[in-house]
């Protein structure tokens, strides 16, 4: 039986960070952006399909070939129909990126809130100007930045993308998006130099009061299961983890 909440979330993380390109198969949202996004770029299983594994499975590969681009199956607990881990498993495709999806409770107080050190201010970025800090500290080229660009301007709902800036430059960034009463958090990234002296907390408590004062009762955001330090501070603002998923990529089609 598939669980009503992990669907809904599931829904929600698909929404809250388009696609460039999208398409249906038998019960799983394939879509591809060309970029290195994984959410953007994955097949996901949102509903009971009628096709076996291996038929499902060839169908979603004839899509990314057309596509230009590697098939990569994004397999989300409690959704994913069975044989589908398996049947990849055995056509060479590699597991990568165990992701936490956790989520938090906006109807009481924030159980941690983060002042500002001195030296230190949060700066609220638009669209374009907030992604060009992101990629900033991604090193990324022109073109990736501008393929980004166009994909997250097809959002059409609330937003704030925020920068924490100090007397060395950019420090952090990061991006929020309300859909359904629900606040996701995204694009969470620290500069090197800038690590582990409190600025990604400065900017979750950042997005998490103005998710309350925009009427949102419930937060969510996924993360690297390896990645202990970013782990250990959702949790310290009282995240928990709902569920996992993980990604199948074929051979030679890995993203970063």
């Amino acid at each position: 039986m598939v669980d009503p909440d992990i669907l809904a979330l599931e829904e929600l993380t698909l929404n809250t960070s388009p696609a460039t390109h999208q398409a249906l198969c038998d019960g799983w949202v394939l879509r591809a952006s060309g970029n290195d996004t994984r959410r953007a770029n994955s097949a996901t299983a949102i509903a009971p399909g009628r096709l076996d594994a291996e038929a499902v499975i060839d169908r979603i590969e004839a899509w990314y070939a057309s596509q230009g681009q590697p098939a990569i199956f994004r397999l989300t607990e409690g959704l994913s129909p069975a044989g589908v881990d398996d049947c990849l498993a055995q056509r060479g495709y590699t597991r990568e990126v165990r992701t936490h999806v956790m989520v938090l409770s906006l109807t009481d107080d924030l159980a941690r809130k983060v002042d500002l050190p001195a030296g230190a201010r949060i700066q609220e970025r638009e669209l374009e100007n907030g992604l060009a800090d992101l990629h900033e500290l991604k090193h990324s080229s022109a073109e990736a930045e501008a393929r980004d660009l166009a994909r997250q301007s097809l959002w059409r709902g609330p937003q704030l993308l925020a920068s924490v800036k100090t007397i060395n430059g950019l420090a952090c960034t990061g991006m929020a998006r309300i859909e359904n009463n629900h606040l996701g958090l995204f694009n969470l990234r620290t500069a090197q130099r800038a690590r582990r002296k409190g600025y990604a907390s400065m900017l979750v408590s950042y997005f998490l009061t103005w998710g309350q004062a925009e009427g949102a009762t419930r937060a969510f955001l996924q993360v690297d299961a390896e990645n202990a330090a970013a782990v250990a501070l959702y949790r310290s603002f009282g995240f928990t983890t709902r569920y996992d998923y993980w990604h199948r990529v074929a051979p030679g089609g890995t993203r970063h």
